[in-house]
């Protein structure tokens, strides 16, 4: 859908409501059945989303503040997760006429396939950045297991990503879209 830039400031902070509700329970919801080991990316699936379903000219301002948001809960650096996600997001405009995301089981494998994508953009700046393929290999190991638990969960919170950018939301509470 072709969104102006004062259409996309209110889905975009009940998307990153979202995204904050969903690091929650990813940082502290998770670990306290004993799953600290993994972390889940759900910002990597507000990204895709983006890519997939919105076109905007701000995207990459979207994807920077999407980033933004997702390093209050961890270290790691938003400036190689958003120049991954602009990446991930020209490859997907390219290709859009090609994917339809019709089903769930091709929003699964679609977004398990951009998160890879996004994998190895991330492991090319790690190694371009340390030099060192070890780090890389060991995350490797835990990111499969992430990657596939959200690659299930993408048609659930694509589902409540529609919703908030379509405007159903806003018509659920008696206002017009």
């Amino acid at each position: 859908m072709k969104l102006k830039l004062l259409d996309t400031l209110f889905p975009l902070g009940l998307t990153l409501l979202v995204l904050l509700a969903l690091e929650i329970v990813a940082t502290t919801v998770l670990p306290m059945f004993g799953v600290s080991q993994y972390r889940l990316p759900f910002n990597i699936l507000i990204v895709l989303y983006i890519g997939f379903k919105l076109e905007t000219p701000a995207m990459a301002v979207m994807i920077l503040v999407v980033q933004y948001f997702h390093s209050f809960f961890t270290i790691e650096g938003w400036g190689m997760g958003t120049f991954a996600g602009v990446l991930i997001c020209i490859i997907i405009s390219y290709l859009r006429d090609l994917m339809h995301l019709t089903s769930a089981t091709l929003t699964i494998l679609l977004t398990m396939l951009f998160q890879m994508v996004w994998f190895v953009i991330l492991s090319l700046l790690i190694y371009l950045r340390w030099g060192d393929w070890n780090y890389i290999l060991e995350k490797f190991w835990r990111f499969i297991p992430e990657s596939i638990t959200v690659s299930l969960l993408a048609p659930i919170i694509f589902y409540v990503l529609d919703r908030i950018w379509k405007g159903t939301l806003s018509e659920a509470f008696g206002e017009e879209a």
